[in-house]
This record gives structure tokens, C-alpha cells and sequence, in this order.
């Protein structure tokens, strides 16, 4: 029996929320699927039609946000390729709006795997190059962690860095560092400026 979309969005969406409000006072190691299930008013057997786990949960959690910057970025009308800045002014807007939710998702114990995805889902919408080699592969990795992890502690403390001076900097390290290393033995109109 297949229940209709709006019904399993809304149980799927309890299950999530019930998380978050746990994350918010305990590690995501340590909360357990009882205490969701708990919270959501909902049985195991009806979270095991959801998620197999609660990093399952988790991951649905990332998904739905880089959802959110692709859906960003379509609505911008770019065809998905955009430049860096606009790509990292998007995402800096999509991490206000979910706030909440997003500095869970970069907590100690998740930060890591948090920020590979969003790497990934950078390399996919910004930067697409066909002549990797291992150290651009490195180049990249040093690049996106780097600026992610920037983003995440900005975001943490507001005062400290306004976005559009954040930017600044991510331009200027694109432009004297990024672009000279991943364009080496590359066409010049390979990554969007």
C-alpha cells in the first residue's frame, strides 16, 4: 500500500526535525533511533521504512541541503555552470538560511564528511576539468576544504567576517592561487572566474 507523497514527506520530515532538535543538546554519535522515534511520535518499524540509520538520516539531512544550493543555482537560470563567486555567494545564503540545521551538519564529529560532499557537489556545478592530475586533485581538495571550513566557522561567529570580505578573500586566493594551479597545462577558459 503506498501511502500519498505529502503523508511520507511529512512522517520522513518528523523524523529529521526530531533529530535536529536532539542534535542541538547531544553529539550525533549518541543519539539513538528510540530517542527520534520518541520525539517524532512515531514507532522503530515506521523509521525503518525511512532510513536504515541515523547516519542515514544524516545523510538525507546533507542531501536536502545541497539540494537546496542546486536548486539556488537553477533558479539563478545558469544552466548549473556558474563562476566561483556566484557559486559561493549561493552557498553562503543557502548555509543563513538553514543555519540551524546546517551547524549541526558541521559539528566536530560530522564536519569532515560534511564538507566532502559539499566539495563534490562544488567540483560537479563549478569546476569540471578534464585534465585532472593527483595534484590538482590535492589543489582542489585544499581549495574547497578550505574555504567550506572558512564558511562554517563565519558562520559560527557572524562578527567576525562579513560575507562580502569572505569573498573577497576566496576571490583573491581563486585568482593568485586556484586558477594558476588548476589551469597549468590547461585551456585558460577551462574554470568559470
Amino acid at each position: 500500500m503506498n501511502k500519498q507523497p505529502e503523508i511520507t514527506d511529512a512522517t520522513r520530515e518528523s523524523f529529521v526535525s526530531a533529530f535536529f532538535q536532539l542534535a542541538r543538546k547531544k553529539e550525533i554519535n549518541k543519539i539513538t533511533i528510540r530517542e527520534i522515534t520518541e520525539l517524532a511520535g512515531y514507532n522503530r518499524t515506521t523509521f525503518y521504512r525511512y532510513f536504515v540509520g541515523v547516519y542515514a538520516l544524516v545523510e538525507y539531512a546533507e542531501a536536502q541541503f545541497l539540494e537546496s544550493i542546486r536548486e539556488a543555482l537553477d533558479a539563478q537560470g545558469t544552466d548549473g555552470q556558474v563562476g566561483q563567486r556566484q557559486f559561493f555567494e549561493t552557498v553562503i545564503r543557502c548555509f543563513h538560511q538553514q543555519k540551524d540545521r546546517v551547524s549541526i551538519l558541521l559539528s566536530e564529529q560530522n564536519r569532515s564528511r560534511f564538507l566532502r560532499r559539499i566539495r563534490e557537489n562544488a567540483t560537479h556545478n563549478v569546476y569540471r576539468l578534464g585534465n585532472d592530475t593527483p595534484k590538482k586533485q590535492v589543489v582542489r581538495d585544499i581549495y574547497f576544504y578550505g574555504i567550506f571550513y572558512a564558511i562554517s566557522v563565519s558562520l559560527q561567529s557572524p562578527d567576525a567576517l562579513s560575507d562580502e570580505d569572505l569573498l573577497d578573500i576566496i576571490q583573491h586566493l581563486f585568482e593568485s592561487w586556484f586558477r594558476p594551479e588548476m589551469t597549468e597545462d590547461a585551456p585558460e577558459a577551462a574554470l568559470p572566474g
